[in-house]
């Protein structure tokens, strides 16, 4: 059953109240309603809090199985990517005192300017991505010839490959190719070169940037398929855009952002703020890197375990190669998943408890889907966001906002904990991107 009060009317009241403005003069009414948004955002990143249960049916071959499903794509309604650039552009205005004009114009100072902003939101992004794997990309690739070398161009936009299969047109069977290096392959088997025998690994160690090196080449046509932390093309000023990122997580990209331009010569320097920002930048980066987001799973109402697709490679790396019923779920990032083994010809349900997007309100009658031992963090954090723009000092002495909400975080946590005796699942999925790094690391050997 969901809550029934507080209004956004009224906690935006409450909230221009305690920054000694009633009358929304200095903070106006859509600034203070998307300081109340990120606060609710930030706090389920931290928590988790939100969390809900969405069914969707698997896919069949056409012509081989669904391997992959996106969250976004499979329960919009839970787990949309919806922010757009523009969004964030007007939370960077109010943040550094411009006004937060329409979207794709500027009407603020020159100390600013709409190019910056949007580059900043670019780069910040991308290095989001790159350092969390937050949103992973399956591009399956087009049948053909293989390079005589083995060396396939990859698209501009893949910033790191996190999985590669190679199948053969003549056979049909996919091949799950191991990550590794030249000096492995040099060393252990130097004739890999000649590519007279099926591929079994990859690189990207010692070719040209956005290259895939296959070992050995493959002489016969086939697909290459994979999987990759993918930087989406890049927002422009005039052009309203989603930026790809879960909802709960862009206020990381709004203090990436906020350190760069704060720390670029001439008036706009701020080192302070811009060190404050760079922390938050630095804090919401480790945790959206561990961050849970499958819970539980059925299929066709019996439960299933979850699993790492890293895992799935590892110790099962044949499991794309037959399909069936399903009995296990495979997750990768926050937004991909598979089922294993996939489903074939007949359709299965799949149910998922999830961390869901935390619900925003956007008129002022809608509820903010909090209880009241928690409402006043969510006042805390937003009124301690809201004063960001008053300059170092007042952020300073609004640094106790901040550590109480993170405190008032470590307590729900810690009922959860104490509510959920088994939290297995939530803590494999925190571990899968370690455990596939420290596999890779212990596979290659040092130079």
């Amino acid at each position: 059953m969901p809550y029934t009060a507080p209004t956004l009317l009224q906690a935006r009241t409450a909230l221009a109240v305690r920054l000694q403005d009633p009358l929304m003069v200095r903070w106006v009414a859509a600034e203070l309603d998307g300081y109340l948004r990120e606060a609710l955002r930030t706090w389920n990143a931290w928590t988790a809090h939100w969390r809900d249960q969405g069914s969707f049916a698997t896919q069949g071959p056409a012509p081989f199985p669904v391997p992959f499903y996106d969250l976004a794509i499979e329960l919009p309604t839970l787990r949309a990517r919806t922010i757009t650039n523009w969004e964030l552009i007007a939370d960077l205005q109010y943040a550094l005192l411009e006004p937060a004009a329409p979207g794709g114009t500027w009407t603020g100072t020159d100390q600013f300017d709409l190019a910056r902003l949007t580059d900043a939101i670019n780069d910040r992004r991308a290095e989001f991505l790159r350092e969390t794997g937050a949103t992973i990309t399956y591009t399956e690739g087009v049948a053909g010839a293989p390079p005589a070398n083995g060396r396939f161009d990859l698209d501009e936009s893949a910033l790191i490959v996190r999985r590669a299969t190679w199948t053969p047109t003549a056979t049909g069977t996919l091949l799950p190719l191991t990550r590794s290096d030249e000096w492995a392959a040099d060393h252990f088997q130097p004739a890999w070169v000649a590519g007279d025998a099926d591929p079994y690994a990859y690189s990207t160690t010692a070719v040209p940037p956005i290259t895939l090196q296959v070992m050995p080449p493959p002489t016969t046509n086939g697909r290459l398929d994979l999987l990759t932390i993918t930087n989406p093309a890049a927002a422009a000023p005039l052009v309203n855009a989603t930026l790809d990122i879960p909802d709960d997580w862009v206020w990381v990209i709004k203090w990436g952002a906020l350190a760069d331009l704060l720390a670029n010569d001439g008036l706009s320097l701020d080192p302070a703020r811009s060190q404050y920002c760079e922390q938050r930048w630095q804090q919401g980066i480790e945790m959206a890197a561990k961050a849970p987001v499958v819970l539980t799973a059925r299929i066709d109402d019996v439960v299933v375990p979850i699993n790492s697709l890293a895992d799935f490679d590892s110790y099962q790396p044949l499991w794309q190669l037959v399909p069936g019923a399903p009995t296990e779920v495979a997750t990768a990032g926050l937004n991909l998943f598979s089922v294993v083994p996939p489903a074939g010809s007949n359709l299965f349900t799949v149910t998922l408890d999830v961390v869901r997007n935390a619900p925003v309100p956007v008129a002022d009658g809608d509820i903010l889907q909090v209880s009241a031992d928690f409402y006043d963090a969510i006042l805390d954090y937003a009124q301690h966001i809201a004063l960001f723009k008053e300059g170092a000092g007042q952020l300073s002495l609004a640094q106790s906002l901040l550590e109480r909400a993170v405190e008032a975080a470590g307590v729900e946590m810690n009922l959860q904990q104490a509510s959920q005796p088994s939290r297995r699942p939530i803590l494999r999925q925190q571990r899968q991107d370690e455990q596939a790094k420290r596999r890779v690391e212990e596979a290659v050997p040092a130079e």
